[in-house]
């Protein structure tokens, strides 16, 4: 029976722990790319609620801030379900304008009251974003 020596397993070992660096970038990159995605259908999913609330409770306001970055959903004075996207997923959220929150209201109709709003997700280099138009309907890019 024949063994192994010292030298050829640290040869193996090497080898294996350059191809393991090799794929921690896009290890990395994958990861934050389904940080992103999840932020960005978190807060679809909370408009989509929000909007549906709105018509059976007469309206509701959907509210994005930072310092962390977070978002809700409120009808009349009850907040009714919050996602803490900065905590949670590490993602930021990046407002038009520099803004650091972002205000859509919905009416008794499910209609929003906004002038088309941009919502953009960061992670890393990574990115996604959402679209609201003016009648509070969602499109992701």
């Amino acid at each position: 029976m024949r063994g192994h020596t010292l030298v050829e397993l640290v040869a193996v070992l090497f080898l294996i722990a350059l191809s393991c660096g090799a794929l921690l970038p896009a290890g990395r990159r994958l990861r934050d790319k389904a940080a992103v995605i999840a932020g960005r259908e978190a807060v679809a999913g909370l408009l989509a609620e929000a909007r549906l609330a709105a018509v059976t409770r007469g309206g509701a306001d959907v509210r994005v801030a930072s310092n962390p970055w977070r978002a809700w959903y409120v009808t009349g004075d009850t907040i009714r379900r919050a996602l803490s996207l900065e905590i949670d997923l590490g993602v930021s959220v990046v407002l038009p304008r520099g803004r650091t929150a972002a205000e859509i209201h919905y009416d008794a109709l499910g209609l929003g009251r906004v002038a088309s709003e941009t919502l953009r997700f960061t992670r890393g280099d990574q990115e996604s974003g959402l679209v609201l138009s003016s009648y509070g309907r969602v499109r992701r890019w």
